[in-house]
């Protein structure tokens, strides 16, 4: 397998690791989604661990558990690039699709059926041993049927180890905590950022939005000022801590078919940008 094999169709991403694009194979026209990864801009950020990371999990999701997170269909590289052909999520990411909306959010239904699969996506990368750092619209698909996947692994880390990852809106007060000293952290700090995403959903901001890192880190770690919720609080009383059945059991997901969510189809989802 080498580039020459595909066709690119559309690009998606571009950014100094490198691109995204959606591309055709030759031989038989099937899509997938090809991230390219600049080898020597990953050596020079030494940026090598994040790629492995995101390769290990992809590579190690069971084909019965693709349902939450693309399948990786290969992996190659040649004198310059990095490849990873994954499978395609033609509906674009959840990012996109509120900044497609005028104001920038969801109704509650929206948002309860979104967060529900998120939740649940998330729940299985941890039964996989791994903590995501990175969860936020942009790095949460829409396939063709309008089902979430979530994506972006290269923040991940193996449940045991810690390094520094996240993005400053949806980054848990513990996380940050931990960049400062020892103090440890768990899959809880997910949940932290699932909530953050939920309330971008319905405000159409982040909650701890600000112009400056300071500024939006200040905010983080002075989250009981003004700002109340299961999720996004402390971790010691976060919902999720103990089970995923603490999440499923709220009221605020009474009507989730949890069995049955990736059978349904929320009659207003997210239209696909299918090529």
């Amino acid at each position: 397998m080498n580039k020459s094999d595909f066709e690119v169709v559309k690009p998606l991403a571009k950014g100094q690791f490198g691109t995204v694009e959606i591309v055709r194979q030759h031989s038989d026209g099937t899509i997938y989604a090809m991230k390219t990864l600049n080898k020597l801009w990953l050596l020079r950020q030494k940026e090598q661990a994040f790629f492995m990371e995101e390769r290990d999990v992809l590579a190690a999701v069971p084909m019965e558990n693709t349902q939450w997170i693309p399948r990786l269909h290969g992996a190659f590289q040649d004198e310059t690039n990095i490849y990873l052909l994954m499978e395609y999520a033609s509906g674009g990411d959840l990012f996109s699709a509120l900044d497609r909306r005028d104001p920038p959010v969801l109704s509650e239904d929206e948002a309860r059926f979104y967060v529900a699969e998120m939740i649940l996506a998330v729940a299985e990368l941890h039964d996989m041993g791994y903590i995501h750092r990175d969860i936020k619209p942009s790095n949460v698909l829409i396939d063709r049927e309008g089902h979430v996947k979530l994506a972006d692994f290269g923040s991940c880390i193996y449940l045991g180890s810690e390094t520094k990852a996240g993005t400053a809106d949806y980054i848990s007060p513990e996380v940050l905590r931990a960049r400062e000293g020892n103090v440890g952290y768990g899959k809880e700090c997910d949940w932290w950022s699932v909530g953050i995403v939920l309330y971008e959903m319905l405000h159409g901001d982040p909650p701890f939005y600000s112009d400056t890192l300071t500024e939006t880190y200040a905010k983080i770690m002075n989250y009981a000022v003004g700002h109340r919720s299961v999720l996004v609080c402390d971790r010691a009383n976060r919902l999720g801590k103990d089970s995923l059945d603490e999440i499923k059991q709220h009221p605020f997901f009474e009507s989730i078919d949890w069995s049955n969510i990736r059978r349904s189809r929320w009659h207003g989802h997210i239209h696909s940008m299918h090529c």
